[in-house]
């Protein structure tokens, strides 16, 4: 039974330390994307950034910027570019 709580413990500790790495890197990213749309005032937060852009200016690897956009529910993919991300209008 202490072996059973033990491993629920250990997963749970796994789960919430990846959900709070996400969090912090979606929060990180969608500063960048608003403080790049604020030079913008007819933007609204949309003006496209690219995962090297962001990847740059936030100190994320490129490919975990492309992780946590492409699960993110509040950053979209720019219709017909590569790697291009911006604010969810949602």
């Amino acid at each position: 039974v202490i072996a059973l709580v033990v491993i629920i413990v250990v997963i749970a500790h796994g789960w919430l330390f990846l959900w709070v790495k996400f969090k912090m890197d979606e929060g990180a990213i969608l500063k960048f994307i608003q403080d790049t749309a604020q030079s913008d005032e007819q933007a609204n937060g949309q003006v496209p950034a690219s995962s090297e852009i962001i990847a740059t200016h936030t100190n994320i690897a490129r490919d975990r910027v492309s992780l946590v956009c492409r699960k993110s529910r509040r950053i979209e993919a720019i219709p017909n570019s590569q790697e291009h991300w911006a604010r969810s209008k949602r």
